[in-house]
């Protein structure tokens, strides 16, 4: 057994898949057994289903036109000016209230009721200055506190419901006088079986129908079963079917679905799919007992050589899904020498160099990065620098030169701050100043040509982050945005915030613009000096990929350049970063 064993485990690949061919060849015939059952029961529900849809939407329709037909009458009732004038009228005594219902209301009333059986009850609920006459003219103040008077009270279009004694009802409201300040409200009360009696035939079939309005409640439900058994779809699962079918507490049924336009409701149709496939439960029983044989001898067969052909693939499939830049690991174990063991040896020993080459590139890039701020930092002699700005501020004030005294202190601080005594690590609120002192700089060469606004966030001040990040989008503002702006006066805001765990900031400019492949490119192109690329990869070594450099720009309008970089309070985050500068 143990040979037979390693032989299929060391067995090449290919004469593994040819095998397990060879032991499944009876997959064929489980597929046609399927198939047949499947295709049977396809074709009958789909029939089924035709029958349904035709039969559901024709008696749909039927109460679609009713609907039509008690909307129509409603409103025409509002707009009949006998009517109007009836439950507007000023009167002056009951004898003329008498007469007027007498004469117009009672007959309008009694002919409408006579020509529709189905209305029960018909009355307008009126807040004109009268007394109750029988059930057709009523005071508003009886219905104020139902639920349906809420709904219709500010439309003027029919409205369905099922009133608080479950009548099928519908209300419309007249349009107001604009003199008199009346209101006035049809309500018809229809007989509910009489206008459902067709929906009632259809159910018997071993259906269930639903009708929901549009707030879900229900006004309508009916179903029957031959075999006594309750298929009952809950509202909440009406809308879930696919392809008019859906599978609620392990029963599969076909659904319809239909809409009364007329009445804002939405109905339903549903039927247990098995039903339909009674009558051909001997074939498929059948089918059933074949494919049952198939699988057992492939479960008994199969499982041992499937289990040695893809049980490793599996394994380091899962191993390699499990993987990331911070778990670079192969746990899955190999004894085999096939392709499958040959492919596990090659990924373990992929993954170690892989490790490998991550740390090299990781450090090599951050001192490509420190370097170069080294190189920039190394062609300023900082004591010369600064004694040649005093010296500069001392003159201006002798001379009274005001405007150079203050330009040679902002060069001061700028370089003071931007050199920040070589390290490549500083506090937000110098790295703020750093550019306050160039914008103040720009302003000065620019004759104060546009406006600056600081929107600064004072809690992120004491915080930490890389140097020289925010200098460049500035310099970038004024520039590309500011100095090709001609038509209106320049503006640049400048802010910083903290958003939860982040500091955020935004350079933002009313300039020329730029269009999507240009904000883009701004990020992957190369420039002279410390550009905007420098900061996107200085930022994305240091503080990972969730973090970064992104533009939003509109041409002619202006650009937002935004930086989000993780808030640390403390500088060992920088430790690594730190040391590979000095």
């Amino acid at each position: 057994m143990n040979r037979i064993k390693n032989f299929l485990i060391n067995l090449k690949f290919r004469k593994k898949i040819i095998l397990t061919y060879f032991i499944v060849s009876i997959i064929p015939i489980t597929i046609l057994g399927v198939f047949c059952y499947k295709e049977t029961n396809k074709l009958l529900i789909n029939q089924e289903k035709e029958n349904l849809v035709e039969a559901f939407s024709e008696e749909i329709s039927r109460i679609d036109n009713s609907g039509n037909i008690y909307n129509n009458l409603s409103t025409y009732t509002t707009f009949t000016s006998s009517i109007l004038d009836t439950v507007n009228y000023d009167y002056n005594s009951y004898y003329e209230m008498y007469y007027r219902f007498k004469n117009v209301l009672d007959p309008y009333i009694d002919m409408i009721k006579a020509l529709h059986n189905d209305i029960e009850q018909m009355t307008v609920y009126t807040s004109n200055n009268i007394t109750k006459h029988s059930d057709y003219i009523i005071p508003i103040n009886h219905i104020k506190e139902d639920e349906w008077y809420k709904h219709i009270y500010r439309q003027y279009k029919p409205y369905w419901f099922l009133d608080n004694n479950k009548n099928l009802s519908l209300a419309v409201k007249f349009i107001s006088d604009e003199h008199k300040n009346i209101e006035n409200i049809l309500y018809v009360k229809l007989n509910y079986r009489d206008f459902f009696k067709s929906l009632y035939n259809i159910s018997n079939d071993n259906c269930g129908v639903v009708i929901l309005d549009k707030g879900k409640n229900i006004v309508f439900e009916n179903r029957n079963y031959d075999n006594g058994v309750d298929y009952l779809l809950p509202v909440n699962q009406l809308d879930n079917a696919e392809n008019g079918e859906l599978n609620y507490n392990n029963v599969d049924y076909i659904l319809v679905k239909a809409e009364i336009k007329s009445t804002g409701w939405t109905g339903y149709l549903y039927k247990p799919s098995y039903l339909v496939v009674q009558s051909s439960k001997n074939i498929i029983y059948t089918v059933l007992f074949v494919v049952a044989i198939c699988f057992a001898v492939l479960l008994i067969v199969g499982y041992g050589v499937s289990y040695m052909v893809v049980n490793r693939i599996e394994e380091l499939t899962e191993n390699m899904k499990d993987m990331d830049i911070e778990h670079l690991e192969v746990t899955v174990k190999n004894n085999s020498e096939d392709e499958i063991g040959i492919l596990i040896n090659s990924f373990d020993k992929l993954i170690v160099k892989i490790k490998t080459l991550i740390q090299e590139v990781y450090k090599s890039e951050i001192l490509k990065r420190k370097y170069e701020m080294r190189a920039l930092q190394a062609q300023i002699n900082p004591h010369f620098l600064y004694n040649s700005l005093s010296l500069i501020n001392w003159k201006a004030i002798r001379a009274g030169e005001e405007e150079i005294s203050e330009m040679s202190q902002l060069l001061s601080t700028f370089y003071r701050t931007s050199l920040n005594k070589g390290s490549n690590v500083i506090s937000v609120e110098n790295e703020l100043s750093n550019t306050e002192a160039y914008i103040k700089i720009q302003l000065m060469m620019h004759n104060y040509n546009f406006d600056v606004d600081f929107d600064i966030d004072d809690e992120i001040k004491e915080y930490y982050m890389i140097n020289l990040l925010l200098q460049p989008l500035v310099e970038n503002a004024v520039n590309h945005g500011i100095d090709e702006k001609r038509n209106s006066r320049g503006r640049i805001r400048i802010s910083a915030k903290k958003e939860d765990v982040d500091i955020v900031f935004e350079v933002e400019d009313n300039g020329v613009g730029m269009t999507k492949e240009m904000c883009e490119k701004i990020l992957t192109s190369k420039s002279k000096g410390y550009g905007i690329k420098n900061v996107y990869d200085r930022i994305k070594v240091v503080y990972g990929d969730k973090y970064g450099l992104e533009f939003i720009s509109i041409e002619n309008q202006g650009t937002i350049a935004r930086i989000r970089i993780s808030a640390e309070k403390s500088k060992e985050k920088f430790n690594e970063y730190v040391y590979l500068d000095e």
